[in-house]
């Protein structure tokens, strides 16, 4: 067959997914940038756990107190407002691109990346190091243990192909925008640990939680990343073998984890022991 031609890399760049990107893209997923994306995020992180911290005790003081009982009960409660601000803005991003460039989801170029799409690759792998690093840090006070850990070791890895490899940037938006759950998952944490589960507002969230789990992580994603990969049988079957393997069974792996367990979904660290 013809195969994929895979781009040369400029010889004035020492970059590694610059090898991928299409003339002008190349300054967004090069190495500085990547670097210079990635020290914003976590930075950014970084100041919405520290107001959090400074700001709950004041915002929800009773919680706030009764947090403070819990093994890292505080720093989970600041994570999870982290994980909600994150999840907006990822799935932000990943939309923006899509609509910038529809062929990303539509098109049957696997190899087809985008300044935005490769901005949508770093912020996203930057939060799921970030998070990777706090499970390990609170490693045995936070639930999830060894299986959190495998969930983000491996999208860290994926993700890392994605942007090294310079394809996959549109099945990689499937698993960005599962993210659209997480505020409704975070808020049933947050409800429950207000003492609010009986509350109008617990059962209209959970409602919406289950609603958007159905859209979302039942239907649109599995669906459309289905069906994506079936326009680009093809060209990936060019791809790097144990890149494509691997990729693959992460979003195997990714799906069938996010249907049976999510931490924040069904409990709190002040049930762990």
């Amino acid at each position: 067959g013809s195969g994929v031609q895979w781009p040369m890399a400029s010889s004035m760049s020492p970059t590694l997914a610059c090898a991928r990107c299409a003339p002008g893209t190349c300054n967004q997923c090069g190495c500085y940038a990547t670097g210079v994306t990635a020290a914003i995020a976590f930075s950014s992180y970084l100041l919405l756990l520290f107001l959090s911290r400074v700001l709950s005790p004041y915002i929800i003081p009773d919680t706030y107190a009764r947090l403070r009982k819990t093994p890292s009960g505080c720093s989970y409660w600041d994570s999870s407002v982290v994980a909600t601000f994150n999840a907006i803005v990822n799935c932000s991003l990943a939309i923006m691109a899509i609509v910038k460039e529809p062929d990303l989801v539509f098109g049957s170029d696997p190899y087809l990346i985008t300044s935005e799409s490769c901005l949508v690759v770093v912020v996203f792998t930057s939060w799921v190091a970030f998070e990777l690093l706090m499970q390990l840090i609170y490693w045995g006070l936070w639930p999830g243990g060894h299986s959190m850990v495998v969930h983000h070791g491996t999208a860290c890895i994926a993700w890392g192909l994605f942007w090294q490899g310079g394809y996959g940037h549109g099945l990689q938006m499937f698993g960005v925008l599962c993210e659209l759950t997480n505020p409704f998952m975070s808020f049933r944490y947050f409800i429950s640990a207000m003492n609010l589960k009986e509350s109008r507002l617990y059962i209209a969230n959970g409602m919406c939680f289950l609603v958007s789990w159905i859209l979302v992580r039942i239907l649109l994603c599995p669906i459309g990343g289905t069906m994506l990969i079936w326009r680009q049988r093809e060209p990936i079957r060019c791809a790097p073998g144990r890149s494509s393997v691997y990729v693959l069974a992460y979003a195997i792996w990714a799906n069938l984890h996010g249907h049976s367990y999510n931490p924040r979904a069904v409990t709190s660290p002040s049930r762990i022991r």
